[in-house]
């Protein structure tokens, strides 16, 4: 059965995977109403505000609990309420949303059946991944191209402020005098050994330069001050996602190429009737790259 909520393959009642209902119920809350008039862990019952009593009895406070599952969710402040607990650990909901504080808004969603605001967002972003890399990939142009385009050729995506890296040998030598030394004079020292040094080798990623990269419906275009690197996306062999830049190895390129600072612009993700914007990742960018070629093919 698939998951209206994350479109997961799964049996039961609830999804594994994000903690919805599979079916039976409505994913929607009604228009009116408390957070509190249902669960959000086991959908049956209505929760109860009673006050919890602390060491002692010194100190109280609000909770809400609910008599059939045990959930228990206490107030945090600003219409937020923390999951606390729960009879069955094992409950998806638990797995998903314990120890979690969230608003009353989104509980009253998760009682019928939908998910957190964050996990809506993940949910979003990993469609629109899946989107991008069947074909259907926005366009992103923070400045104006700089590119000469050939015909049948679109800018996709300009990103200026890019950092290009590549790795290279770096060696450094270990070295001194060997034996024992005699004192001759106040500040002066007679070694008997020689001379005894060791070089090491090792690689270091550097910085090459900085300028615009440049993504078109055909190639990846790097204009810097120093350098300029222009390939065909046909010519890529593999690609490494970072948080804030890509590595990219290509047929006759022996030294592989990092592109970073691509969180310097955002994107605009929009599913359905909700939008969120995200900065651009190594991630999103090979997607695109992807999602180019498989137009083409």
């Amino acid at each position: 059965m698939r998951c209206p909520a994350c479109g997961f393959e799964d049996e039961g009642r609830y999804c594994s995977n994000c903690g919805g209902l599979l079916a039976g119920e409505t994913k929607t809350a009604p228009a009116k109403g408390s957070w509190s008039d249902r669960c959000p862990v086991c959908r049956a019952n209505p929760l109860a505000e009673t006050m919890s009593r602390g060491f002692l009895g010194l100190t109280s406070r609000e909770v809400y609990s609910c008599p059939g599952c045990g959930a228990t969710f206490t107030p945090a402040g600003n219409g937020s309420f923390r999951f606390s607990g729960v009879a069955d650990r094992s409950n998806p909901v638990w797995k998903n949303y314990g120890k979690q504080t969230l608003t009353g808004d989104e509980w009253r969603r998760i009682a019928y059946g939908g998910v957190s605001d964050a996990r809506q967002r993940e949910l979003d972003l990993e469609y629109a991944l899946e989107k991008i890399q069947q074909g259907f990939v926005p366009e992103l142009r923070v400045e104006t191209n700089a590119v000469l385009l050939k015909r049948g050729e679109r800018a996709v995506a300009v990103i200026p402020g890019v950092t290009l890296k590549e790795p290279r040998s770096v060696r450094t030598t270990y070295g001194g005098g060997a034996g024992p030394s005699f004192r001759i004079a106040k500040g002066v020292y007679f070694r008997t050994g020689g001379f005894a040094a060791r070089s090491e080798s090792h690689e270091e990623i550097k910085v090459i330069d900085s300028g615009t990269l440049t993504l078109t419906n055909r190639r990846m275009v790097f204009t810097g001050g120093k350098r300029t690197i222009n390939f065909p996306l046909g010519k890529i062999v593999g690609m490494e996602p970072y948080r804030d830049g890509i590595a990219v190895n290509r047929d006759g390129k022996q030294r592989t190429e990092y592109y970073t600072g691509l969180d310097n612009v955002h994107l605009t993700i929009r599913v359905d009737d909700r939008s969120h914007v995200v900065p651009l990742s190594g991630m999103i960018l090979m997607c695109m790259v992807q999602g180019l070629i498989n137009s083409e093919e």
